[in-house]
């Protein structure tokens, strides 16, 4: 159903600062973060046109790892909840808009929504 996940050049900075921040080494494990922060949120993610130019695309198997099922599930039940289509375009829309949202809400964080990499080493 999916196949990349497409960020925009802002959501790339995002990343950036909070891999900075936080030394999480990945982007793809921030991004699972920001989806599930958003998802956590009951109100609807306002629908916008996103430019996905210099941005980055993350492999969604790589993004999913092992739960591939599970987030594309996850989508679909938030897609049908805020009164939109199961189709793939809007499931894609649907991670999209809230893996921005998540980012933002992470990026806007003084204290750490995701733990350090320090609070996690052994």
């Amino acid at each position: 159903m999916i196949e990349r996940v497409k960020l925009s050049s802002a959501a790339k900075q995002q990343l950036i600062t909070l891999k900075r921040r936080t030394g999480i080494e990945h982007y793809n494990v921030i991004c699972r973060h920001a989806l599930c922060l958003s998802l956590e949120n009951s109100s609807r993610v306002p629908h916008e046109n996103i430019d996905f130019s210099n941005g980055i695309e993350i492999d969604w198997k790589v993004f999913a790892g092992e739960l591939v099922d599970t987030y594309e599930n996850l989508l679909i039940i938030r897609s049908i909840k805020d009164e939109r289509k199961s189709d793939q375009l809007t499931v894609r829309q649907t991670l999209s808009l809230h893996i921005h949202r998540g980012l933002s809400y992470l990026a806007a964080q003084q204290n750490h929504l995701i733990p350090t990499h320090q609070t996690i080493s052994p």
